[in-house]
């Protein structure tokens, strides 16, 4: 039995000295738990955000908006009524608006039929929300109408629907681009960092010193690389995606750019992760910590807007987020403008990284 004890010690030291090991077994499922719990156990469903374009600006349209904020489930936002709609939606990739058409009032208190215009996208979870809250308030407006002569049936007030995006999209395809952008992270910031962090801890950078191999070659030769199997890899998934689930997604010289930044960006915070960390299990355990709270809290997986709006301002500090964002933009809804501004955030933090990454190595540690 003591040998036994005296084994348990021994494995637990050389468990624990490890911080891959310690990671997974302490800190990750705590990552987890408090992702998911900051998710998830609000006692109230969050707001689901719901721009309204009103063309009547009369007392009737205001008083449908206030029943709909009344129902605590959509956030109310407004769109100019100037604005054309189709390029509103297009250039803010939204997943919803609605529009209350000019003459709502007249046409409805005059016992004529009319009907509020929904533009949704039935992939995106929060539709069903949306779609039941203005249905509920189409409802209580028109039995609430002031008309003396009207029979019953028919309604008077009713809700058309039209889809946001004119292609029949179905779910793979919007989830398609969160996945590419998941495995340029993945790839370039897990990998890169254990490896450039074992280069410093074994003496491979001081050798390497000793070469006609400048340390910007080396850098440059990594991106290089990543680039290439990131290529064959998005190729791969495509294939499969087309072949196997009929996906329908636009391959943009907009979502090339966006991917060669995020391979920039993430090649550069793996090789700072590994010229800070003391070996590469340091480095590993480091670049999970970073990596997959991004991976959850980016929108890859589920909407932002269902995040309570704490979870949504650290989304918004995640450089995946832009990444993901870009790539849905530009290869879901054709926003090439939207997809442009995360662009240049991808290639700001880029840079950032990239000097940080650049000044801290040394290949003459050993």
């Amino acid at each position: 039995m003591s040998r036994i004890i005296a084994d348990v010690k021994a494995f637990a030291l050389q468990y624990m000295r490890n911080p891959v090991g310690a990671f997974f077994a302490l800190v990750f499922p705590i990552i987890l738990l408090l992702v998911f719990g900051a998710v998830f156990s609000q006692s109230e469903s969050p707001e689901v955000p719901l721009p309204v374009q009103d063309l009547d600006g009369t007392d009737l349209s205001n008083q449908f908006l206030e029943i709909m904020n009344q129902a605590g489930t959509v956030e109310i936002s407004t769109i100019s009524p100037t604005a054309d709609i189709d390029d509103h939606i297009r250039d803010n990739s939204l997943s919803a608006a609605l529009v209350i058409p000019a003459g709502f009032e007249a046409t409805a208190v005059s016992n004529t039929s009319v009907d509020v215009i929904l533009y949704g996208d039935q992939t995106v979870s929060s539709y069903g929300i949306i779609v039941s809250t203005v249905g509920a308030a189409v409802e209580v407006l028109d039995k609430n109408l002031p008309i003396d002569n009207r029979t019953v049936p028919p309604q008077v007030v009713g809700m058309e629907t039209r889809d946001i995006v004119t292609e029949d999209f179905v779910f793979i395809d919007f989830f398609l681009p969160g996945i590419i952008a998941l495995a340029v992270m993945l790839n370039c910031l897990m990998i890169l960092s254990a490896v450039s962090a074992e280069y410093k801890s074994k003496g491979y950078f001081k050798l390497l010193n000793t070469t006609p191999l400048k340390k910007s070659e080396w850098i440059l030769a990594k991106f290089i690389w990543y680039l290439i199997i990131m290529s064959f890899s998005i190729l791969l998934m495509l294939a499969i995606g087309i072949g196997a689930f009929g996906v329908k997604v636009s391959i943009t010289p907009l979502a090339f750019a966006l991917v060669v930044a995020g391979i920039w960006l993430f090649s550069s915070m793996g090789l700072l992760i590994g010229a800070w960390a003391k070996d590469s299990d340091s480095a590993a355990a480091v670049a999970n910590a970073v990596g997959f709270p991004m991976m959850f809290l980016s929108g890859l997986f589920w909407q932002l807007e269902m995040m309570p709006e704490a979870v949504q301002t650290i989304a918004y500090a995640l450089p995946l987020t832009y990444l993901g964002e870009g790539l849905r933009a530009t290869m879901i809804y054709g926003n090439d403008s939207g997809a442009l501004i995360d662009l240049a955030v991808v290639l700001v933090l880029a840079v950032v990284f990239f000097i940080a990454a650049s000044k801290l190595m040394s290949w003459k540690e050993k």
